[in-house]
């Protein structure tokens, strides 16, 4: 039995589609990303764990699979997404038109690509139809390379293809027992970011604070916090208890939204509230108003396996073998997924400059100001979000901010990284 391998990278350091169908297929993407949150947030081993993944990079490469998928296997990719209720060419157009639109963000101070890359064994049969559609629709063919004897050759090609696509900043992606002589397919979505604020924080604002990782208040952590005090766009939502507040990227195309609960320990509820219509709503409800804003710097990398994720959110066919259906990109050999492997990765700091150091531990009473205040001193969410094309980019939690580069995922995966299977 052929199996086919999915991965996923995306690091944060034809004619356009346009229209209802795509607008809501991209709201359908972004929900999906919510329901992902849900499903982490229920995973006690991520209790205390900081988060990172991107729903649009999980989609794109899926829906490269939707494309071959076929019978019950398609039926359950299309409800966990919500995309049942189009055509078949209406999802991949929008699809096709978020990549275009991410793409054309692009400026000199703002790094925005997406790639897909589909590598396939020597002699796979696939299909016409699917050769056709991915580059159609996703601006990639398939490459043949001989995963069966030469298995480290063509880990070596697709991790030459990562190293290309993210700037030179991932290396290796794939370790040596990735690959073997049953894998037949490896599709790849790598999205890479690096923007700079809009209205960068100054350095010398920077401070050491404390940064309450739970009520507990023994539970706190010695942070460096960017600070300023201007204009942004604001909304605090009394019915949900939280703050929501913009962070344009340069070009104002991209922005960040931090949101803050009004509680040390309001986070999971928010997780399991939050939904893509909540999430709109708070977008039109923001109003331009002066904020002192306090954020810490941190770093986060992480990788998952999805695979059980998927499952919780109903595609389950796609993983056994001889039951799923993915006769649309081969009708000859028995195709199914072994893993949906994903790694993100983001930093956060005043626009890439290293603060000076401070000694000591600054504290601040309560400033009487009639301005709102946003003081991230307890766990937060964000969301990297593009506004031309509604689509949410990246999603995450920060519970324990560092600025250390450190896998904090527990357990071994099938690959032998640092990670957690979900």
């Amino acid at each position: 039995m052929a199996y086919l391998v999915i991965l996923s990278y995306n690091v944060l350091s034809t004619e356009q589609y346009h229209g209802d169908q795509a607008e809501v297929v991209i709201e359908n993407i972004n929900d999906f990303g919510f329901d992902l949150l849900k499903v982490f947030n229920q995973d006690e081993r991520l209790d205390e764990e900081n988060l990172f993944y991107s729903p649009a990079s999980i989609s794109l490469s899926i829906a490269m699979v939707f494309l071959g998928s076929r019978g019950n296997t398609a039926d359950q990719i299309a409800k966990a997404f919500k995309w049942y209720a189009h055509k078949f060419e209406e999802i991949h157009l929008a699809l096709k038109s978020l990549q275009e639109a991410v793409q054309e963000s692009e400026n000199d101070n703002l790094e925005m690509k997406i790639a897909n890359g589909i590598w396939g064994h020597h002699e796979l049969h696939e299909t016409g139809e699917f050769k056709e559609s991915t580059m159609e629709f996703y601006n990639t063919s398939l490459a043949k390379v001989d995963f069966k004897e030469g298995p480290e050759r063509a880990r070596d090609e697709i991790n030459n293809w990562v190293e290309r696509n993210t700037a030179r900043k991932v290396k290796n992606f794939l370790p040596s027992n990735a690959i073997n002589r049953d894998t037949r397919l490896a599709l790849i979505n790598a999205v890479y970011f690096q923007g700079t604020w809009l209205y960068a924080f100054q350095p010398e604002r920077s401070y050491q604070a404390l940064f309450y990782a739970s009520s507990d208040l023994d539970n706190v952590i010695e942070v460096e916090m960017m600070s300023r005090k201007s204009k942004h766009n604001y909304f605090e939502d009394k019915e949900h208890d939280c703050q929501i507040i913009e962070l344009p990227y340069s070009g104002n195309d991209i922005s960040m939204f931090i949101v803050l609960p009004g509680e040390i320990n309001g986070l999971s509820r928010l997780e399991n509230m939050i939904t893509a219509k909540i999430f709109s709503m708070w977008l039109i409800s923001l109003e331009n108003t002066t904020v002192t804003l306090s954020i810490p710097k941190f770093k986060l990398n992480q990788q998952f396996e999805l695979k059980e994720a998927l499952n919780k959110l109903g595609i389950t066919d796609l993983f056994e073998p001889g039951t799923a259906d993915l006769s649309g990109i081969s009708s000859v050999e028995s195709l199914y997924v072994s893993h949906v492997m994903h790694k993100a990765y983001v930093d956060v700091h005043e626009q890439g400059t290293e603060a000076a150091a401070v000694t000591g531990i600054l504290m601040q009473k309560r400033s009487i100001d009639p301005h709102p205040e946003v003081h991230a001193n307890h766990p937060f969410l964000f969301i990297i979000y593009h506004k031309s094309s509604d689509a949410v980019l990246f999603i995450g939690r920060v519970k324990r901010p560092t600025v250390k580069e450190r896998e904090h995922m527990k357990g071994v995966n099938d690959f032998g990284h640092q990670s957690i299977e979900l």
